[in-house]
This record gives C-alpha cells, structure tokens and sequence, in this order.
C-alpha cells in the first residue's frame, strides 16, 4: 500500500512537472530555434541545409538542443517561487519606490471606485489600504492570505506549513493542480518576454525583415499579456482553495498539536495566543495583545483630497504595453531590413 501510494505520487508530480514546467519549456526552445533559423533567411532556406548537412551536425544540433530544453527546464522548476513573488510585486526597494509605488497607487484607486462584489476575492479590503499589492496577481494572493488572520485570527505565514501536512489528499490535489496552472502560466508570460525581448534584439542585429522583427516582439508581448490574464484567474481560484483550507481543516490542527478550542473559548483569542506562541515563544496562557493598527507606509499619498480625485491613474500593464509599441517601432525605423 505504501510503495502504491508513492507510486501515485510520483505520477502526480510527474504530470505537474510536464504541464507547469517541461511543456512550456519545450515551446519555449522551439520558438527560439525558429527565430535563430530564421533571422538570417527564410524557413525554407533553414529546412534546406538542415537536409544538407551531415549526420554529425544534426546530431550536434538535437543534442545541443536537448541540452538547451534541460537547462531552461531545471532553471524554470527551481525558480517558480521567484517567479510567483516577483509577479505578486515583491521587488528590490529601487524598483519598490519607483513601479511599486505606481502600481499601488493604480490599485488603491480601482478599490476605491469597485464595489465590495467584485473586489473581495481579488483585493485586501479597503479598509486596509497598506496592504494593496503593486500587480493585479499579488493583490488576488494578498487577499487570500489576510483572510484567515481577518476571519479567525490566524497567521497564515506561520499555521500554512504546519497545516498543509494534515490536510486529506483529494483537497492537496486540487490544490497542487490550481497552483501548477498558476505557475505554468507565469513560467509561459515570462518565457514570452524573454523571447520576445531577446528575439527581437537578435533580429535587429542581423537586419532581418522588419514584419519578422514585429511578429517577434509584439506577438512574444501579446503571449506574455495572454499567459498573465489567464494566471490572474488561476489565482484567484487557487485564492479560494486557500481559504476553503483554513475554513474546513483548521480544527485538525488544533487537535494535532492538543489544544483544540474549549467550550465558551473565543476562536480567535485562542489562534492568537497559538500565533504568539509559535512565533515569539510566548506561552499560550499569557494573553495576547490587541493588534496595533499598521502604520502607514511611506509611499502613501499624504493628501486625502488626492486619493478621491478621480482620473486615469496608468497601471504596469500599461506601461509595459507603451515600451514594447515604443521599442517596436524604434527597433522598425532604425534596423529596417
């Protein structure tokens, strides 16, 4: 039963492997040896000297490829928390004080002009303007992770991974498939900038045709924009199970570590002394403090008559979307082939 159950488990991540990393890898390779083929010659002009050419270079070239699909593969696995934190919007402080401050600011002005329907489950509440996200992506998750300590009282940063163990093995996957189509799409925008960025920059080099160098980086642009939109509702779901986890299993927790919650005992009183307890040592007897309102940070504007001004408040997105015209049509007018 044991070696059964790891057998199942390793088909599990197997399957996540390939879709969240491995599949888009592979696409990833594929569409730089095509740009590669291409940038000095047409497709056909390609396809001709891979049939000229001897047994040895072909084998050079499936290996060095092969070669290629492993490293991006390995590099892309090891790097999938990097990649979720960096779209969530957690960046070095130069960037922070500069895009993060303008992302923020995008976002705090949708909160305030949405209504509480459809700004539940994808930003903190308005009540809590500190801890608005630069992204879209690090607002959904941000949202997800205040829900517990809102709700109940409960550190998610310190109960997740004392509660992950124990929840049952149809939740864990369904959980695993929600956050391997997150990071599988993530894996794929950033793989399309990167292509898109390097791609393009290679064409202008060799003086390739001008419409190749466009497809290149305005599609690799549009696919990266594609793959996020769809990771934004990816993680608004996986957000739900998340919060569906601390609703359902929270109780297995308690009775794990033998303090489950006593008759007439305030729930959340009793997850903050358990808080305090796993994060500074502080034994659960001792009453907890009342949490202290959080100062406000630095970036937020001082002018409340600015904050309810209404008006176009540019986001990221656009930013992004305004370089890669601007870079386009640079790249046209300065490398026309």
């Amino acid at each position: 039963m044991f070696s059964a159950t790891l057998g199942e488990l390793a088909g599990v991540a197997g399957r996540r492997s390939v879709r969240g990393v491995l599949l888009p890898s592979l696409v990833f390779c594929c569409l730089a040896l095509l740009v590669v083929a291409t940038g000095r010659g047409s497709a056909h002009d390609a396809l001709h000297a891979w049939r000229q050419g001897s047994w040895e270079s072909k084998v050079l070239v499936v290996a060095g490829f092969a070669l290629a699909l492993v490293c991006v593969a390995a590099a892309l696995g090891n790097a999938q928390t990097a990649l979720i934190r960096l779209a969530e919007g957690y960046w070095s402080p130069p960037v922070r004080r500069t895009l993060g401050r303008l992302g923020r600011g995008h976002h705090r002005h949708l909160v305030r002009r949405a209504d509480d329907a459809s700004t539940h489950d994808r930003y903190p509440p308005r009540t809590r303007p500190d801890d608005i996200m630069p992204t879209r992506l690090g607002n959904a998750l941000k949202a997800a992770e205040l829900y517990p300590r809102l709700r109940y009282g409960i550190d998610a940063a310190l109960v997740w991974p004392r509660l992950h163990p124990l929840l049952p093995d149809t939740f864990l996957t369904v959980l695993g498939a929600a956050r391997t189509g997150l990071t599988a799409l993530l894996a794929s925008a950033f793989l399309s900038v990167v292509l898109a960025v390097g791609g393009a920059g290679y064409l202008w080099a060799v003086h390739a045709p001008t419409p190749l160098f466009l497809l290149c980086l305005w599609g690799g642009g549009l696919a990266a924009w594609a793959c996020y939109r769809g990771a934004l509702l990816r993680a608004v779901v996986y957000g739900q199970h998340l919060r569906v986890a601390f609703d359902l299993y929270r109780g297995h927790l308690l009775e794990a570590v033998g303090r489950p919650v006593g008759d007439g005992e305030d729930e959340r009183a009793h997850w903050e002394r358990l808080c305090l307890f796993w994060h500074r040592g502080i034994l659960p007897h001792h009453v907890a403090a009342p949490d202290r309102p959080a100062p406000p940070s630095p970036d937020t504007p001082p002018d409340p008559a600015a904050q309810a001004r209404p008006g176009f408040s540019p986001s990221i997105s656009h930013l992004m979307a305004a370089a890669f015209v601007a870079a386009g049509l640079a790249g046209a007018l300065t490398g026309a082939g």
